[in-house]
């Protein structure tokens, strides 16, 4: 689906060049050697990929329940949907060029369940209740992405064909954190209700280890910021329909990309009988772990707009 939609922007731009090339022999609108631009660089891409976390008719819990797949390890690196890009032309083939851009997401998926203080209210009174109470899972991530490097470039009438190189920094991090609407109490210690999709990371290993009875968790997250390094090369069409703007396609390549996963903990609460008490504790779940990633999910698209100056 990805290639097919880069073929079509791509193809698109080379039928828009080939008809205005006789408009664009008459006027020359590429910017001269000196010129600067800003320009509003989209990434439709990582578009995708972020609707891509849910399918139609899912709930949000179900995303956040994938999250915890793996419960050990918090690895949370995006693309930048949207990224500023500022442009230096050295020459009239060569230009310097950085872009910048930040990304993120906010859940925050709630359910009703059993209000366990009025259900047992309700049995002593040998009477039932339908009270509810709510769970919430908090879960959010932000990042961003800075890019640095050379463009190279040959002009056709007001076309201009690019292709460059450039060191790529990434960097992310999040959370995932728990409010309850059953609290642990003298009347409710072991096994408050909880909603089911929390219930279920028991079995995928979430937060098992805690000596705590009743344990459930109250946050997970890591230490610090993830961070990355790579590379990136791409090959471009800019096309400069009006007088010092543009609007431009380009395809990228990572070939390869190393990233660093800091320590990551959860904290727990429960009831401990030695301390007689609800208790919470912290603790350590994963030490840190590297990846290299090179060949795999590594295309992108950008869709700019730029102004020179």
């Amino acid at each position: 689906m990805k290639r097919n939609f880069i073929k079509f922007a791509v193809l698109g731009l080379c039928i828009i060049a080939i008809t205005n090339t006789t408009k664009a022999q008459r006027q020359n609108n590429i910017p001269e050697k000196g010129s600067s631009s800003i320009g509003i660089v989209i990434n439709p891409i990582s578009g995708i990929r972020a609707n891509g976390m849910f399918k139609a008719g899912d709930f949000i819990g179900n995303a956040i329940q994938a999250q915890a797949a793996s419960p050990y390890q918090m690895f949370i690196l995006a693309d930048p949907l949207i990224s500023l890009r500022y442009k230096y032309k050295m020459s009239n083939t060569t230009s310097f060029r950085g872009s910048i851009g930040f990304s993120g997401a906010k859940f925050n998926y709630k359910e009703y369940i059993q209000d366990d203080i009025a259900a047992l209210d309700a049995a002593m009174d040998g009477e039932f209740t339908a009270a509810q109470v709510e769970d919430i899972i908090h879960f959010k991530m932000s990042g961003g992405g800075l890019n640095l490097g050379l463009e190279f470039g040959g002009n056709a009438g007001n076309f201009r064909f690019t292709g460059g190189f450039g060191l790529v920094y990434s960097f992310g991090g999040g959370s995932t954190s728990f409010t309850y609407g059953n609290q642990m109490t003298s009347d409710n210690l072991y096994q408050p209700t909880i909603m089911p999709i929390i219930d279920s990371l028991k079995m995928s290993g979430f937060y098992k280890d805690i000596n705590l009875a009743g344990a459930r968790p109250v946050k997970r997250y890591p230490s610090g910021v993830e961070h990355a390094f790579g590379l990136s090369l791409d090959l471009g069409l800019e096309w400069y329909f009006a007088k010092n703007i543009s609007i431009g396609a380009t395809v990228s390549l990572i070939p390869f990309i190393y990233a660093i996963q800091p320590e990551t903990y959860i904290e727990s609460e429960g009831y401990s009988p030695v301390e007689d008490a609800v208790m919470k504790v912290k603790k350590k779940i994963s030490s840190g772990s590297n990846y290299l990633l090179y060949g795999t999910e590594n295309i992108g698209l950008q869709l700019s707009f730029n102004y020179y100056f």
